[in-house]
């Protein structure tokens, strides 16, 4: 359905979580674009501060996620709401049912498939009838991917296969992503192959990388439940590399390393295998202000016994998450907009467009093929496609 919520509200962006690592620089962002801001947590003093650091006029509310009746009062006054806290991973997500109950268009940066199938199955509906855009997963992961797959498979039909490889180095994850990880590794993964299908524990193989030839496995991505709403595939993989899981030489260990967090998940031994983890992965509590991560995005997309390639590269998956979010979000302000229900990015944007605004961040991408063994074509970004 496309109804536009609400027409005569103030085109504002409501941002929760806002005094967050990725929340403050998505209202960062926001404000430097010169968007109408309403900065939201649950915090006086930090959104205050927040407040006067930001260059521009912004807004506060003070809200708590318990409190249903405000947090319908901020999702009213708005256009769109954008959840940069860790409330899209409660079963509930007061933030989206306040966004859908308002009729306010609702954006998050979540990387939890569980969270994101939830989201979309108990208030798909309800969000399409009420003129309602649901846009979980509007960060590094999920929209990076979805955009490329989308760019590449143009004119392609039915695809047989896709291939996502995700290769991050300096990863040192902290604070929510840490436990989302950890959570995720013991449980079971959605796949796609002629629907959803799930895996209970990862299976590796070796990729090849610009940099060369690495092991990755399989990992629970949050675009498996985007790209088969807009992209005709028979069967859908992500991965990624071992050694961005585990020190190298434990990498042919990661399936085994799941069964064991899956068995000891809900345990005595959560918590030690918890900390042993954290040790492994260099992680901490808290998110520090530097984001050191670099990462490729590999593409394969297969069909008709053609194969064709895609590549995304760039420097800091928790920084670029703030212009992907921003992006997202002020598409969904603007007057032409409407779009309803469960969406996926390459859904509601152009994604060369938006993979070229991303330049400035430091993104790079490029399309290959047909192939057979070599190139017969290539679009490089910020670019375009063949």
């Amino acid at each position: 359905m496309t109804h536009s919520p609400c027409p005569a509200r103030r085109p504002a962006i409501a941002v929760y979580g806002a005094t967050g690592y990725t929340g403050e620089r998505i209202a960062r962002k926001l404000v430097h674009d010169g968007h109408d801001v309403v900065i939201a947590g649950r915090t006086r003093g930090a959104l205050e501060n927040l407040a006067r650091d930001l260059d521009g006029d912004v807004e506060i509310a003070i809200v708590d996620l318990d409190d249903r009746e405000r947090l319908e009062a901020v999702c009213t006054r708005v256009r769109t709401v954008v959840n940069a806290a860790v409330a899209f991973a409660r079963p509930e997500n007061p933030v989206a049912r306040a966004a859908v109950a308002s009729g306010c268009h609702y954006v998050d940066i979540s990387s939890d498939q569980a969270a994101i199938a939830r989201l979309f199955d108990e208030l798909g509906d309800e969000a399409a009838a009420r003129g309602t855009a649901l846009l979980p997963a509007s960060a590094f992961y999920a929209t990076l991917a979805d955009l490329i797959v989308s760019l590449a498979a143009r004119g392609h039909g039915t695809l047989e296969t896709v291939d996502i490889s995700y290769r991050i180095t300096g990863w040192q994850p902290s604070g929510v992503s840490l436990d989302n990880w950890l959570e995720g590794l013991g449980r079971p993964m959605l796949q796609y192959d002629a629907g959803f299908v799930t895996r209970r524990a990862p299976t590796t193989r070796s990729v090849r990388f610009p940099q060369g030839d690495e092991r990755v496995a399989t990992y629970p991505a949050p675009e498996i439940l985007t790209i088969p709403r807009h992209v005709d595939v028979q069967r859908l993989t992500t991965s990624m590399t071992t050694a961005t899981m585990v020190p190298p030489p434990l990498g042919p260990a990661v399936p085994l390393l799941a069964r064991l967090a899956s068995v000891t998940e809900r345990s005595p031994m959560r918590r030690p295998v918890r900390r042993l983890a954290t040790r492994m992965l260099r992680g901490s509590t808290a998110r520090s202000g530097d984001d050191p991560t670099s990462f490729d995005i590999l593409v394969e997309l297969g069909t008709a016994g053609t194969r064709r390639s895609a590549h995304v590269s760039g420097t800091g998956i928790f920084d670029c998450s703030a212009p992907i979010a921003a992006g997202i979000a002020a598409r969904t302000t603007q007057d032409d907009f409407a779009a309803a229900g469960p969406l996926a990015a390459a859904e509601v944007v152009d994604p060369t467009t938006f993979l070229d605004a991303l330049s400035e961040h430091g993104i790079t991408y490029a399309v290959t093929g047909p192939t057979s063994t070599t190139p017969t074509a290539r679009d490089t970004g910020t670019g375009s496609s063949a």
